[in-house]
């Protein structure tokens, strides 16, 4: 079995990591660790995109790209030690998307024919939840199962919730 995990280094990501193992690891589970990078140009057709002005690249964009993307390596090969170090068979993977973060990841876990995607929630809720959840792009366009594991501080702020909620 091969998982593509989708690491943003957030405590959801690595909290993923190990829920997964937990659920399915064993001695034959690989795993890709994936970051995804985005090149300035793709963040200003974002941000025009969205109603905003195109913002003035700077000169050295092919400097800021080239360092974006070696944090995005340092992240990937990061993710990949913690996968290691919970059992895991990982390697690194650090791709720059060309639209859009989710969609690089249902990309990636194609082109490597993956038996599973992980992810991390973050919790979102409201208008950014609908906005920005790559979790949710994910599980809607990806062509193999998706597994998205809740943080565990969002598991215990949305259990103090009912609780809370409960004792009214």
């Amino acid at each position: 079995m091969t998982i593509l995990f989708a690491y943003d280094g957030s405590e959801g990501a690595g909290d993923a990591m190990a829920k997964a193992w937990s659920l399915l690891g064993h001695d034959e589970t690989d795993a890709v660790v994936l970051s995804v990078w985005e090149p300035l140009t793709v963040q200003a057709l974002r941000a025009e995109r969205f109603g905003g002005p195109m913002p003035v690249l700077p000169e050295d964009t092919a400097l800021e790209d080239e360092q974006t993307e070696h944090q995005a390596k340092r992240l990937a090969e990061h993710g990949a030690r913690i996968a290691g170090e919970i059992g895991f068979d990982a390697r690194a993977l650090w791709v720059s998307d060309e639209r859009a973060v989710a969609d690089t990841i249902v990309e990636g876990a194609d082109e490597l024919d993956v038996d599973l995607i992980v992810l991390g929630a973050r919790g979102l809720t409201g208008i950014r939840a609908f906005l920005g959840s790559v979790s949710n792009h994910v599980l809607q366009h990806a062509h193999r199962p998706v597994l998205v594991i809740p943080s565990k501080s969002v598991v215990e702020k949305r259990t103090r919730e009912q609780a809370e909620q409960a004792a009214r």
